[in-house]
């Protein structure tokens, strides 16, 4: 699959080192205004949606979500530009609205004037690469534009969770799950997808808030790391680039923009990316904690994956005295692997698919990431 119309690979750092408002507006004007300005990138009169990661209920200061600071520096922009904002996601958990009241967007919403859209109307939409069909929110879709507001995070499965994965929101409910149950063990497979959706949503930009990020445990339950940046750019994957190389990865770790350069999608080369602002040099993060993410299968033969998949990979992992019995884990996850016994839960690997859904919705943190033990005997690390 190639992408149709090459977008410029442009990518903007900018300090950020708290969210005040005056702060956060200048931090993100300043990083727009290097890639060219807003009127560069919207009309007067366009519907813009602003996709914020709003995963789940969590105060600003836990990092869980976008901040609303930063949704309201975008906000700004969008009706200075005279353009209608819209202000969207699908949470992992909950609705938009009662996660929103709870990140502080609501209020942010209700002061600068914008719409909240919820995503449960969803249309078919037809692939151009590999997935042939889409169920998209509608929101999303009718949208003349779409400025995706990432946070960046770690998360299990894909290393770092930014710009393209931030973009699977615009998939409702439920339906994200059915994608990890179709895409199964195969996670090549559903970066493809998502690569796939990104191509189809076509973000006109893109502002990162990694003023404050997370570490560790992500995307849910993680420890707040504060990186005191904004990134800009008009194209998803060089900001994945770009913010990978700020906490210290490099684009080949990072699965998603592998399956970005497998599918010739972006610019997934950091020294190709004209860097605008600061250089990354200055703003690095070289102790950024990152999730356990090692993977032997692809050099096993069949007949030893089947038979060694709990050794070779990593795996969701419940701390039992933490765990407060919601049933979030269990609910969602794609596979129904996970069970509960005398008041323990169980994960039966040999159907878990390593989608880390169950890690990533957590309310407690009670699920994390652990390393099988031919890893661990191996120290592999890719």
């Amino acid at each position: 699959m190639k992408r149709q119309t090459p977008v410029p690979a442009d990518v903007s750092i900018v300090r950020c080192r708290d969210y005040e408002t005056q702060n956060v507006l200048h931090a993100v004007r300043r990083s727009v205004d290097l890639l060219g300005g807003i009127a560069s990138f919207i009309k007067p009169g366009n519907v813009v949606l602003i996709k914020p990661n709003l995963l789940k209920a969590r105060p600003p200061q836990a990092a869980v979500t976008t901040h609303p600071e930063i949704v309201r520096a975008a906000i700004r922009l969008v009706h200075e530009a005279g353009a209608q904002a819209v202000v969207g996601d699908s949470p992992g958990i909950g609705d938009v609205r009662s996660v929103c009241e709870k990140t502080g967007i609501l209020s942010v919403l209700a002061q600068e004037g914008a719409v909240l859209a919820d995503f449960d109307d969803a249309v078919c939409v037809k692939g151009t690469g590999r997935f042939q069909r889409f169920e998209i929110a509608r929101r999303a879709v009718e949208a003349d534009v779409i400025i995706n507001l990432p946070k960046l995070k770690t998360h299990g499965m894909t290393v770092i969770t930014g710009a393209i994965k931030n973009l699977f929101g615009c998939i409702p409910g439920k339906r994200k799950i059915q994608w990890h149950f179709n895409t199964g063990v195969d996670h090549g497979s559903f970066n493809r997808m998502l690569i796939d959706l990104a191509v189809l949503l076509k973000p006109r930009l893109t502002i990162m808030d990694a003023v404050t990020g997370m570490e560790g445990n992500g995307p849910g339950s993680g420890d707040p790391r504060n990186i005191g940046v904004v990134i800009a750019g008009q194209d998803p994957v060089t900001v994945d680039v770009v913010a990978g190389a700020v906490v210290g990865v490099s684009a080949d770790r990072l699965p998603v923009i592998r399956a970005a350069a497998a599918t010739d999608f972006g610019e997934t080369t950091l020294t190709s990316i004209p860097l605008h602002g600061e250089r990354i040099a200055d703003v690095q993060i070289k102790d950024f904690r990152l999730p356990p993410h090692d993977h032997l299968e692809w050099r096993i033969p069949e007949w030893a994956r089947r038979r060694l998949k709990d050794a070779l990979t990593t795996r969701p992992v419940i701390d039992q005295r933490r765990c407060v019995h919601c049933g979030i884990c269990r609910n969602d996850c794609p596979q129904q692997a996970i069970t509960e016994v005398a008041r323990k839960l169980r994960i039966d690997y040999r159907s878990c698919i390593r989608c880390f859904c169950c890690q990533e919705f957590c309310p407690p943190g009670a699920i994390t990431v652990e390393r099988g033990w031919a890893l661990k005997l191996t120290g592999s690390r890719l």
